[in-house]
C-alpha cells in the first residue's frame, strides 16, 4: 500500500493526513494527527532538556515528565523528575537521583499507588512507594528494584502498565517485553530474584528500528509505541499486531522520546496523545535546552 502524506495548516492546528492510494472498494480509514499544543519544557524555570519518558497519574490530574540527561548539564536544578498539567504548566519536580541517575521512562503502577522507573544505563526497573509524607522523590520513598537482562532487555527505555501488565521497550533488541506479576502480585523480575510471566513481540516488523516508548490505551485495550528514529505513533494489539500507524513528521518533530494517553488540555473530555520531544542530545550540544511536550488528537474518519 502506497500512502500520500499531506499538512494541512491552519490558525489553531496542523494536520498530519494518511490518504491512502487504494482503490476505493478497500481503502482504509483516514488518521489524522491534529497538533492541539506545543509545551516548550525548556522554557520553565526548572527546565527539561530532554524530556524522555511521559505517564499521567489521573489520581492529581498530572502529567509526568522524566528526563534522564538534566543532571548532566549546568541547567540541572535538583529536579529529574517534573509534574505538570495536561496544558503545560510545570507543578512540582522531584530528585530522584538517590537511586536512579538516568530514568529513562516512567510509569504509574497498579492503582496509583507506585511509580515505576527503567535506567536503561544500569539496566533496573525501580517500583517506587511514597514514604509517610504521601510524596514522591523525598527521603522516606520506599524503594525496590530488580534486573531486565535476566528476561532479555539489555536497554530497557520505555514503560508502560495497564491490563495488569508492564510493558518494557528495548531499543537494542527492537522489542517490547510483557510482564506479568506471578503468585507474589508484584512486579519483581524473572526467577531467581522473582516470579514474573514475560513475553514479547518484535518492533521492526512494525517499522520502529529504536523503539522509545509505549502507552496503554484503556478505551481501546491496545497499545501506542514511538520511536525516536521513526515520526510515527503506531498502534498494536497486545500480541504486537499492527492496528494503525500515523505519521507526525508535518508536526516538526524531531526526536520522539516518550508517549502517553491523557485527557486534552482543552476539552478533558477527549483522549488526546502527548509526545515528548527531546530535541538535539547534549551529547552532541552540552547546552541545548530544546525540549519539547506535543499535544496529538488523533481522529479517524469513517472509510469510504
Amino acid at each position: 500500500m502506497r500512502l500520500l502524506v499531506a499538512r494541512v495548516v491552519g490558525w489553531a492546528a496542523t494536520a498530519v493526513v494518511l490518504v491512502s492510494l487504494l482503490p476505493p472498494a478497500t481503502a482504509r480509514a483516514q488518521t489524522t494527527a491534529s497538533v492541539i499544543h506545543v509545551t516548550e519544557t525548556s522554557d520553565w524555570a526548572r527546565p527539561s532538556p530532554d524530556p524522555m519518558g511521559l505517564s499521567y497519574l489521573p489520581s492529581r490530574h498530572r502529567l509526568i515528565v522524566a528526563d534522564s540527561e538534566v543532571d548532566e548539564v549546568a541547567l540541572f536544578e535538583h529536579a529529574n523528575i517534573f509534574m505538570m498539567t495536561t496544558g503545560g504548566s510545570p507543578r512540582r519536580g522531584l530528585d530522584v537521583t538517590s537511586y536512579t541517575r538516568e530514568p529513562a521512562d516512567v510509569a504509574v503502577g497498579p492503582g496509583g499507588r507506585s511509580l515505576l522507573f527503567s535506567d536503561d544505563l544500569i539496566d533496573r526497573i525501580f517500583r517506587v512507594r511514597r514514604g509517610r509524607d504521601g510524596r514522591w522523590g523525598t527521603d522516606d520513598d520506599r524503594v525496590r528494584l530488580f534486573p531486565t537482562k535476566p528476561f532479555g532487555s539489555s536497554d530497557p527505555e520505555g514503560l508502560g502498565y495497564g491490563a495488569g501488565s508492564l510493558f518494557v521497550t528495548d531499543g537494542i533488541d527492537k522489542k517490547v517485553y510483557r510482564l506479568d506479576p506471578g503468585a507474589n502480585h508484584r512486579f519483581d523480575g524473572v526467577a531467581p530474584l522473582g516470579d514474573d510471566v514475560v513475553t514479547s513481540f518484535d518492533t521492526s516488523s512494525l517499522g520502529l528500528q529504536d523503539p522509545e516508548d509505549i502507552a496503554y490505551d484503556r478505551v481501546s485495550g491496545h497499545l501506542f509505541l514511538i520511536s525516536r528514529t521513526n515520526p510515527v505513533i503506531v498502534e498494536v494489539t497486545l500480541g504486537g499486531e499492527m492496528v494503525d500507524s500515523v505519521d507526525i513528521s508535518a508536526s516538526g518533530i524531531s526526536s520522539p522520546s516518550g508517549v502517553v494517553l491523557a485527557p486534552g488540555s482543552i476539552d478533558p473530555g477527549a483522549i488526546h496523545v502527548y509526545v515528548a520531544d527531546r530535541g538535539v542530545d547534549n551529547n552532541d550540544a552540552p547546552a541545548e535546552n530544546d525540549g519539547r511536550i506535543f499535544e496529538f488528537d488523533l481522529t479517524a474518519d469513517p472509510p469510504t
